[in-house]
């Protein structure tokens, strides 16, 4: 099966949310597809459903993908640390709207 092309406003999304940085440690980022509650082994998630992951908190040694039960222990569900990453989207893009508000005046 050939994999679906990412639309334009998915790689918009996409990168927004690598630009944040790692929820953990603001190292440079990657991004994470959740894996929501029923969604079926080897099916990815949205684009719009992903969370800027460092490498090591990726797939380190102590992981999202190695140790999943004990990082979300430490630092929030799946869904928890995708709503913090589309809250800091949100701040950012009202930062930004701000500012190109004042520019245009």
């Amino acid at each position: 099966m050939k994999k679906k092309s990412k639309t334009k406003k998915e790689k918009e999304h996409l990168s927004k949310v690598a630009a944040l940085g790692c929820l953990i440690c603001q190292r440079p980022a990657n991004c994470h597809h959740i894996r929501p509650i029923g969604l079926g082994i080897g099916r990815r998630s949205s684009h719009f459903e992903t969370i800027p992951l460092c490498v090591e908190h990726h797939t380190g040694e102590f992981s999202i993908h190695n140790c999943k039960k004990e990082f979300e222990s430490r630092y929030g569900t799946e869904e928890q640390l995708l709503q913090k990453t589309l809250r800091e989207i949100n701040k950012l893009e009202q930062v930004n709207n701000f500012y190109n508000v004042e520019d245009n005046d």
